[in-house]
């Protein structure tokens, strides 16, 4: 559906070829930043609740969207530790623009691999105050609820024998992903979204609900490790979660996981009753999480 969008704001470059939309509100000059980042195939505007967040948290903070290389289609050929890397790089621009202010990361969907990816991931990166989990499902299980088992195999096994002949980086047929997912996506993506068995090792596989607490513990566990306060947010009507899922199950091991490490959480954690993948829903639902997302960020602000 197309139609036309204005929002007030400040394009921010924060690298040569990389920008961030940061929205504004009249008189008001935040020092804090909450930074989000959005799933497989989107990008500025294109999350239903973003101008109501955006003028929802309180004076002190401004809603940020960051514009990766992986944004809108580019998924397709990116990596969750290219966009890590990249969401750094955005993290030390805003912490230089406004010194001593908070940062706090946001995804949706798959933009929650980014976040947990900053938080846990090896390497070196600008120290952040937060991270919040929105709508984070499974792209493994959301993959076999869309694909037919025998195409999911066959699929697999062709990527599989891709990088096998050093092809990894090369882009699978159209018929694979195009059509259903919206972008076309290298050898190496495919795998690592599908994450095939048995061991599942996929660099995107962090939230299957058949994953192990080991697995868990290797990354909500790391995050809890490293200081900065979490909150999921799990939408109880998410369509990409299979059926088969405990929902309340599934948060209660990855928030076990991030606090037994002893992680700060988010006293609104948890399930959001009545709310889809995007929270396309208005009034009551829309209303819940986004008390839940200024309460969590102002307590940040007070410090603990």
């Amino acid at each position: 559906m197309s139609t036309s969008i204005k929002a007030p704001g400040i394009l921010h470059r924060y690298t040569s070829h990389l920008v961030a939309f940061e929205h504004t509100r009249d008189g008001l000059a935040p020092n804090n930043s909450l930074l989000f980042v959005g799933g497989l195939n989107e990008g500025f505007l294109t999350i239903p609740y973003a101008q109501d967040l955006a003028s929802s948290l309180a004076p002190s903070y401004s809603f940020i969207e960051v514009l990766l290389s992986s944004a809108f289609s580019g998924w397709g050929h990116s990596s969750i530790s290219q966009d890590v890397e990249e969401l750094g790089k955005c993290v030390e621009y805003f912490q230089s623009l406004r010194p001593g202010g908070k940062v706090i990361l946001m995804g949706n969907s798959t933009g929650c691999q980014d976040v947990l990816g900053y938080l846990s991931f090896k390497g070196s990166r600008p120290k952040v105050d937060g991270g919040i989990l929105q709508a984070p499902v499974s792209d493994r299980e959301a993959i076999e609820m869309i694909y037919p088992a025998e195409d999911y195999q066959r699929y697999n096994e062709m990527a599989q024998q891709w990088v096998k002949d050093g092809k990894g980086d090369h882009v699978l047929p159209n018929d694979v992903s195009l059509s259903i997912l919206g972008a076309r996506v290298t050898a190496n993506r495919w795998l690592s979204l599908a994450s095939p068995g048995p061991d599942h090792a996929g660099e995107d596989d962090l939230f299957s609900s058949d994953l192990g607490d080991g697995r868990f513990q290797s990354t909500f566990g790391v995050a809890g490790k490293r200081g900065a306060a979490l909150m999921i947010l799990y939408s109880a009507n998410d369509s990409f979660v299979p059926k088969t899922v405990d929902k309340h199950a599934l948060v209660a091991r990855m928030e076990r996981a991030f606090v037994d490490a002893g992680g700060q959480l988010g006293k609104g954690s948890g399930i959001l009753p009545g709310a889809s993948h995007t929270i396309r829903e208005v009034g009551e639902v829309r209303d819940d999480f986004l008390e839940r997302v200024r309460n969590f960020v102002q307590s940040l602000d007070k410090g603990p």
